[in-house]
């Protein structure tokens, strides 16, 4: 048998020609070319800016935690790489961070160090982690992102 096609109805009700049909598919493409970076754009803005929180509360617990007892740098490192990993917006696609501190004048210090600082002594805590965004159809959507973050803190242990 024989089959017939009826053509499908453009919004004024006339049947549409295949040059309409083609140009709404073209206008339709057009619009998600934009759209679809818009949308993952912006949920790749909200993921990164919920590292950023967690990592600089992490930060922060430790911070406070090493300023009364510098000698808890295993304990500080843990809080802050649960914080990071631990983030429900996108923990996962973070990698773990890198923790150091510093003294007042910006010289590195070790987890010694640290511990032997004294009474009324101001250190920075400081953690980075890498956030690489997943952003479809846009060139060099997939670059790595360093977030970092830094706490001071003044060693209230008393010797």
């Amino acid at each position: 048998g024989s089959r017939t096609f009826t053509q499908a109805p453009c919004l004024s009700g006339i049947p549409c020609s295949p040059a309409q049909t083609g140009q709404a598919a073209l206008e339709m493409l057009l619009v998600l070319l934009i759209l679809v970076p818009l949308l993952f754009g912006g949920i790749e803005l909200a993921r990164g800016v919920g590292i950023r929180h967690s990592l600089d509360s992490g930060v922060g617990v430790a911070s406070r935690a090493l300023s009364l007892d510098p000698a808890q740098w295993s304990w500080a490192t843990q809080v802050i790489e649960d914080s990071v990993s631990n983030n429900v917006l996108g923990g996962g696609t973070a990698s773990p961070p890198t923790v150091r501190a510093f003294n007042d004048a910006g010289t590195q210090l070790t987890s010694g160090q640290l511990a032997a600082l004294g009474f009324g002594e101001t250190f920075r805590l400081q953690a980075e982690t890498a956030y690489t965004p997943w952003l479809p159809l846009v060139t060099g959507g997939g670059q790595a992102i360093t977030i970092r973050v830094s706490h001071w803190g003044i060693v209230e242990q008393y010797p």
